[in-house]
C-alpha cells in the first residue's frame, strides 16, 4: 500500500542497486499520485513534504544524483538550468532526501525593506528545539515541491513562512548554486550524534519586497525563534565577527555569497534602472525639439 511504502522508504535504506535501477524511477511516481498535497509519512510518523529528485550532468558526461560521486562538485558551483533535470519524476520526503543526500532543489529568500539606500535585510533566528541549526540566525528558505517553479516556491515560502501573501515585487539574485553540506560533519546539529544529515540542493537566491503594511502582519511559527531586520552592513559584520551565530561555514559562506547580490540589486534599484513588467525606460533628449522623434 502506498502509505506502507512511504514508511518504510522513511525508516529505511533502499539497496544502492534499487536507487540506481528502475524500481526508484517507476515506482516513486506512481506512489506520489496517492498524495496530491505533496506530503508523506516521514521517519519519525510525522508527514514531511515530498521533494522531487533531481540529476546534475556535468562536463564529460558524468550525472550526479546524490552525495555518493558528487565530489567532482563544488559547493556554490554555479548550476545552469540546461544542466539540471528531474530525474524520472521520482520522488520522496525530504527527510529521507536528506538522509541519503539526495539531489533536490530549494529557494534562500532576502526579504527586504525600506529604500534601496537604507534597505534592511530580514534575518530569522531559529527555535533551540529544531533539529538541523537551532539557535541559528539566516535567510527565510524552503525546498521545492514536486514539479514547482522558482518563483512559485517562493511565494509559497512567504506565505507559509512569514503568514503574508502579498508581495509588491520579487526577483532572482544571480543564477542557482549547489548547497552541500554534511552537517554531521559541518555542524549544525546540536551536537546530536544520533543524526545525519546530507544536504545536496541546487539553490536558488531571490529577493523579495512585501507590499505596503505586509510588514506589520508577519507571522513566525514555532521554529523561529526571533527576527530582526539588519542592513547588508550588519549581516556583513555578523560574518566577520560573529560567524558562530550562522550554523555552519557551509550556511556562511552561502549568506556571505548572497550578500554581495543583494547589494547589486539595491544599487539598481537606487538607480532606477530596474522597471517593472511592461514598463519602458524613458530616454534623455538633448536636441532640438523640431529634430525630436515622438516615441522619445
Amino acid at each position: 500500500k502506498p502509505r506502507e511504502a512511504w514508511e518504510y522508504l522513511a525508516r529505511a535504506r533502499p539497496p544502492r542497486c534499487c536507487m540506481s535501477s528502475t524500481c526508484m524511477e517507476c515506482f516513486l511516481p506512481l506512489l506520489s499520485l496517492s498524495y496530491p498535497h505533496a506530503s508523506a509519512v516521514g521517519r519519525e510518523g510525522a508527514q514531511e513534504p515530498l521533494v522531487e529528485l533531481y540529476q546534475l550532468s556535468l562536463p564529460g558526461g558524468a550525472v550526479v544524483r546524490e552525495w555518493v560521486g558528487s565530489e567532482a562538485v563544488a559547493h556554490l558551483r554555479p548550476i545552469p538550468a540546461d544542466s539540471l533535470a528531474p530525474n524520472a519524476g521520482a520522488m520522496v520526503p525530504i527527510g529521507a532526501a536528506h538522509d541519503r543526500g539526495l539531489l533536490h532543489r530549494g529557494v534562500w529568500i532576502g526579504v527586504l525593506r525600506g529604500p534601496a539606500t537604507e534597505a534592511e535585510l530580514l534575518l530569522l533566528q531559529r527555535s533551540d528545539r529544531v533539529v538541523t541549526c537551532p539557535t541559528a540566525w539566516g535567510l527565510v528558505g524552503e525546498h521545492s515541491a514536486p514539479s514547482e517553479a522558482w518563483e512559485s516556491t517562493v511565494r509559497r515560502a512567504v506565505r507559509e513562512e512569514l503568514g503574508v501573501v502579498d508581495i509588491a515585487s520579487l526577483g532572482p539574485l544571480g543564477v542557482p548554486v549547489l548547497f552541500k553540506s554534511n552537517y554531521s560533519r559541518d555542524g549544525g546539529l546540536g551536537g546530536r550524534r544520533d543524526r545525519t544529515k546530507l544536504d545536496l540542493q541546487v539553490t536558488a537566491l531571490y529577493w523579495v519586497r512585501l507590499a505596503e503594511g505586509a510588514e506589520s502582519r508577519l507571522r513566525f511559527d514555532a521554529e523561529v525563534a526571533r527576527w530582526r531586520w539588519a542592513s547588508t552592513e550588519a549581516v556583513r559584520a555578523m560574518l566577520a565577527r560573529e560567524r558562530s551565530r550562522l550554523c555552519n561555514d557551509k550556511i556562511r559562506t552561502l549568506l556571505d555569497h548572497a550578500v554581495p547580490l543583494l547589494e547589486a540589486h539595491l544599487a539598481e534599484e537606487a538607480a532606477g534602472r530596474r522597471l517593472g513588467p511592461g514598463e519602458r525606460r524613458r530616454r534623455r533628449y538633448s536636441g532640438e525639439d523640431r529634430s525630436r522623434r515622438l516615441d522619445v
